[in-house]
């Protein structure tokens, strides 16, 4: 599903890439978000519930809210995911069983097949341990900007906050790189066949970008599981007649039901199943 969600991955790629440089500054704050992120991974079972908002000049572009349950130990999941944009509305549920996942649109016959891939491969955990290496490296003179305060019930809230001048220049270049081609990726998106998910209509930025806000908060619970963690970033930026745009991108995800969620098999019709290439964004019977 990576490839059709390249249109709304596009413009937060960067920006989300420059928070986690910055949380990973501060040797406290940073393990301790490391620790609780690799622990939280080690559940058997969670619930969470992901919700991702994207405006321009407070005009909502595109919106998201999912329901996600997954048992590792069954190999089964079950996702249900409601997007909107300006125009439309779509509804979309996933089931991940018999080492498949099987997805449909609310209102459409079909359902969708693909093989699961295994995210755990040796060149995946190769890469993941390349990437922690390399944000080690490049956060050294982020030292003070992360805190980290005591809550109640033994919570830890680690938080970003970041604007203007304390972005890193990596973040800001990356992000004006990603989001002036963001249009383009966007009509490749649409002319390759989006059956499933809805995409905003980006304005097309084209000079005076930059990142004005980046703003990461995480609460880790007692047992050292992170149960809630929102993003929100601000970026600024010209389109060709030189109207100023502000983008500004939510992100929130709250978990619960560790090693406690239930997740059952759905019957599946055989009639109406289809199958779906991802790699190539093709599917037949």
């Amino acid at each position: 599903m990576k490839k059709k969600t390249l249109g709304v991955i596009g413009l937060s790629g960067a920006i989300l890439l420059g928070s986690v440089y910055s949380i990973s500054a501060n040797t406290s704050g940073y393990e301790l978000y490391k620790s609780a992120l690799k622990q939280t991974h080690q559940a058997n079972s969670a619930t969470m519930e992901m919700s991702f908002k994207l405006t321009d000049n407070d005009n909502s572009l595109f919106k998201m809210n999912s329901l996600y349950k997954t048992d590792v130990a069954k190999a089964v999941s079950a996702v249900t995911t409601e997007m909107a944009n300006e125009e439309a509305t779509s509804t979309m549920n996933m089931y991940k069983q018999d080492g498949a996942w099987f997805i449909s649109k609310v209102g459409e016959d079909v359902i969708y097949k693909t093989e699961v891939k295994n995210p755990h491969s040796e060149a995946s955990l190769e890469l993941q341990d390349d990437m922690e290496n390399l944000i080690d490296v490049l956060t050294k003179n982020l030292q003070q900007q992360i805190t980290v305060d005591e809550a109640k019930d033994g919570v830890k809230v680690v938080e970003l906050d970041l604007t203007g001048k304390e972005i890193p220049l990596a973040a800001n270049a990356l992000s004006s790189l990603m989001i002036k081609h963001s249009v383009m990726l966007q009509d490749r998106i649409e002319n390759d066949g989006t059956q499933f998910h809805l995409t905003p209509t980006m304005p097309a930025l084209d000079h005076d970008i930059t990142v004005k806000q980046i703003n990461l908060m995480a609460k880790v619970d007692g047992q050292n599981i992170i149960e809630q963690q929102t993003v929100k970033a601000i970026v600024t930026g010209k389109d060709k007649q030189g109207k100023l745009h502000e983008l500004t991108l939510n992100m929130e995800l709250n978990v619960k039901d560790y090693n406690n969620t239930n997740v059952s098999p759905v019957s599946i019709q055989a009639e109406k199943v289809e199958s779906l290439d991802i790699s190539h964004g093709n599917h037949g019977k």
